[in-house]
């Protein structure tokens, strides 16, 4: 029992730092950045594959020529991250840093989810997409933290049973032993009137004497 519990507890505290770098890495979509995992190397060396970088809402006005975007393809359904080359009648061209030439279809600002901020984390973003796509994976960490739980709680039982158990037998034998020394006063006073008993026996007998 005690080595499966160190063992859950080794794994647990190791999932616990999983969720930390997890909760890290969300925490600032409280603030409106919203992460997106880099799954090419049509960026690098601006984004490395598998980072993970943010993007904000702007203003159709606040954008430029030279600014990364995050914009969703018309053509595959994905969030891409590229570099406006220019801007023509309300069309934006993006390009690809590490790409010879610019993206087939340009797109509308309509399509567009913002603009990347200046911050990408390396390597990470393969951590987050493993997570993403292996829900089996994340209710066997929920499964570990429970066992956890349950095995922390069951111990702390288990002493506090042993303890408790403990105690009575100490309580018992307290018990045991304030009842031999009552015995031993409650003989000890029995002695005690018995001697009385035979003084006074002396002393009742002693007037009949004569002296000669």
């Amino acid at each position: 029992m005690d080595i499966l519990k160190k063992v859950v507890h080794v794994v647990s505290f190791i999932i616990y730092f999983f969720i930390l770098i997890y909760g890290l890495i969300c925490l600032p979509c409280l603030f409106g950045f919203k992460p997106l995992v880099v799954l090419s190397g049509s960026m690098e060396p601006t984004f490395k594959t598998g980072s993970i970088i943010y993007y904000y809402k702007v203003n159709e006005d606040e954008l430029k020529e030279g600014d990364i975007i995050t914009f969703k393809s018309e053509l595959s359904d994905k969030m891409i991250s590229h570099r406006i080359e220019s801007i023509e009648d309300g069309l934006y061209e993006t390009k690809g840093d590490a790409n010879n030439v610019p993206d087939a279809v340009k797109i509308r600002f309509s399509n567009i989810k913002g603009k990347d901020a200046k911050v990408s984390i390396p390597y990470v973003g393969y951590y987050i997409r493993f997570v993403n796509e292996h829900i089996i994976v994340v209710i066997m960490a929920v499964l570990i933290l429970v066992s956890e739980f349950l095995l922390s709680n069951l111990v702390d039982f288990d002493n506090k049973k042993k303890s408790g158990s403990k105690r009575e037998k100490k309580e018992d034998n307290s018990k045991e032993i304030t009842f031999n020394e009552k015995n031993k006063e409650v003989k000890k006073e029995d002695t005690t009137k018995e001697e009385v008993v035979e003084n006074e026996d002396i002393e009742i007998v002693l007037p009949k004497l004569k002296v000669k």
